[in-house]
């Protein structure tokens, strides 16, 4: 029975590693050599085969996905700010969002881990196998751009196109400019039914019509936003300005009233 599981596991462990006939032969060649032996070597042989692809086809989507840094959510700081909804972050980690095509959309003041929590859930996502492109908005336009005049743009979105998750940072920093808000909105409306996306932004939602130049362009982008999104917000003080600003004595203050 055990050299029965042995040869099953290791039929298994060469179809995953894409030899199918080493895994429909490796019965019958045992049986015709009549070899019977302990083949628990080449079962650990195989697994360290197998993890070694798992972990380098890992490290091809972060790079790929030209992350700005790599951070995970054990590296987060939650004691620091207390008013993040910790429990949404760590549902989106999970990346059944992704599966999904839906949308999150981390928004809140600048320096409070919206960028640190959304490269986090994509560090994960490349993890469980999905392909990730990452850019800040103000990258992504200079990109298309720039693409427009090389003649590449249909390249561009292919690599777009073709990511699960998309994780689009600083939403709003920059107002874009008529042509590349259409293509923008465009990649926005092919991506429904196949891509996820992470969306930051520390402008108030009231201001991000400003951010196309076209009124009707940005109220239906909006729409295609908000559409079922899973939003967080990121309140309380700035990790970034902890250490160069004084932060109010809370004891002292309540000793005061």
């Amino acid at each position: 029975e055990r050299e029965e599981m042995q040869t099953d596991t290791i039929r298994e462990q060469l179809k995953m590693l894409r030899l199918p006939i080493a895994s429909e032969s490796f019965e019958s060649v045992l049986s015709s050599r009549k070899v019977k032996s302990d083949f628990t070597w080449l079962s650990d042989l195989l697994e360290l085969e197998l993890t070694a692809r798992k972990e380098n086809a890992i490290e091809r989507r972060i790079k790929k996905a030209t992350f700005p840094e790599r951070r995970s959510l054990e590296q987060f700081n939650w004691s620091f700010n207390r008013k993040i909804d910790r429990q949404k972050i760590e549902e989106l980690s999970t990346c059944e969002f992704v599966e999904r095509n839906e949308i999150a959309l981390l928004l809140g003041s600048p320096g409070t881990g919206k960028t640190h929590c959304a490269i986090a859930i994509g560090m994960r996502a490349a993890q469980l196998g999905h392909s990730i492109f990452c850019a800040s908005v103000k990258r992504l336009s200079s990109r298309i751009r720039v693409a427009r005049e090389r003649n590449t743009l249909d390249q561009l979105f292919r690599q777009i196109l073709t990511s699960k998750l998309w994780i689009l940072d600083d939403w709003g920093v920059v107002t874009m400019p008529r042509d590349v808000s259409e293509e923008i909105f465009d990649l926005f409306d092919r991506r429904k039914s196949n891509s996820a996306m992470i969306l930051t932004s520390n402008r108030d939602v009231e201001e991000w019509p400003q951010v196309f130049s076209d009124p009707i362009l940005a109220n239906a982008a909006i729409d295609r936003m908000f559409e079922n999104a899973k939003i967080v917000l990121f309140e309380g003080p700035s990790y970034r300005m902890k250490g160069r600003i004084l932060m109010p004595d809370v004891d002292s203050e309540k000793n005061e009233d």
